[in-house]
């Protein structure tokens, strides 16, 4: 069925509007695999068939793409949950909502060397941890300590630059790393390390349940021109949705775009976000993009381990589901 509706996009796509609106899309970090769906969407004409015209660009990080999607400079974005979330707690009033859940499993994921005596989430405190981020990373650690029966003071988190992460690990500078599964093991792949000695832990499975990467549009943006929240968000399913029936097409307009990445590094990496973010048993029974309320709720539950999370309205400003395709087109499968 994901075949057939690939190639009917693609006539759609051809067929699309005389003329579509530029917006600047800010993705959460560079422009690897990872955000495939989003210039495959661009380049092939998904979006101009829907009437907008996405000028993707890379951002340094979750963070960066919020921030820039707040302040109204970028309409839309992605970002993770978890710092899209906390990004509004801390600041008051932020300009900034999700339209849509892209990754329904979050990619966060500890790494650790099985010969440093790591094996399970509950063997890192008296170990050194890599995280990109000082207080973001920190967060989701916290929340699988107290999902798991141990302090977060009891191990040592160590800044380790985001391209730095798998060296770190690989060379042994650190014991374990957090991070997005989807960067660190391909990476790690390449630096030749064994399989075999990776004790891989995704924080899904210890406790986590944030969403990962969502769709935010600028709030302001929204109020003066809704249609274009309803636009983005039927773009963004069908972009996904093409990238899902062929990633090779995606990865080979991200590679256009960057020559120098390793196309099988980039292929390997949305192969993974696809299996193990996207196309998750939930998605495929309830279909792309719709949060759960229940897991809302447990969702803002885990956003109190940050101490800055201030439980009032902030909750309401999450998510808005209004924008979302239908049933019948968010169904995958």
């Amino acid at each position: 069925m994901i075949r057939r509706l690939a190639a009917a996009l693609a006539i759609l796509a051809l067929a699309g509007p005389a003329t579509a609106e530029e917006f600047k899309f800010a993705v959460d970090g560079a422009i690897t695999g990872a955000a495939a769906a989003y210039v495959f969407g661009a380049d092939s004409g998904l979006f101009e068939a829907e009437g907008i015209d996405l000028d993707v660009r890379p951002t340094r990080g979750a963070l960066d793409a919020v921030s820039r999607v707040a302040m109204g400079s970028y309409p839309f974005g992605v970002s993770d949950l978890g710092t899209f979330a906390e990004y509004i707690i801390m600041n008051p009033g932020s300009r900034v909502i999700s339209l849509m859940v892209i990754h329904d499993r979050p990619a966060f994921t500890v790494i650790g060397l099985k010969s440093h005596d790591i094996t399970t989430v509950t063997d890192l405190p008296g170990h050194i941890v890599g995280n990109d981020s000082d207080n973001f990373a920190r967060f989701r650690m916290q929340n699988v300590a107290n999902s798991n029966g141990f302090a977060l003071e009891d191990l040592t988190l160590k800044h380790v630059a985001p391209a730095e992460l798998a060296s770190a690990l690989a060379t042994g500078e650190v014991d374990a790393v957090i991070g997005l599964s989807y960067d660190i093991l391909p990476e790690l792949a390449q630096l030749g390390i064994a399989a075999d000695d990776l004790a891989v832990l995704p924080m899904a499975d210890d406790g986590l349940v944030l969403y990962g990467q969502v769709l935010l549009i600028n709030s302001d943006f929204l109020s003066s021109s809704s249609g274009n929240a309803t636009k983005i968000s039927a773009a963004v399913l069908k972009a996904w949705k093409a990238t899902i029936a062929d990633p090779a097409a995606a990865v080979a307009a991200v590679i256009a775009r960057n020559p120098e990445l390793d196309p099988a590094l980039e292929a390997e990496r949305l192969r993974m976000i696809i299996a193990e973010n996207v196309l998750t048993p939930y998605v495929l029974e309830n279909g792309f993009g719709t949060p759960n309320q229940a897991r809302q709720e447990w969702n803002v539950a885990q956003l109190q381990d940050n101490p800055a999370f201030i439980n009032s309205e902030e909750r309401e400003t999450f998510f808005n589901i209004n924008f979302l395709p239908s049933a019948k087109d968010r169904a995958m499968q």
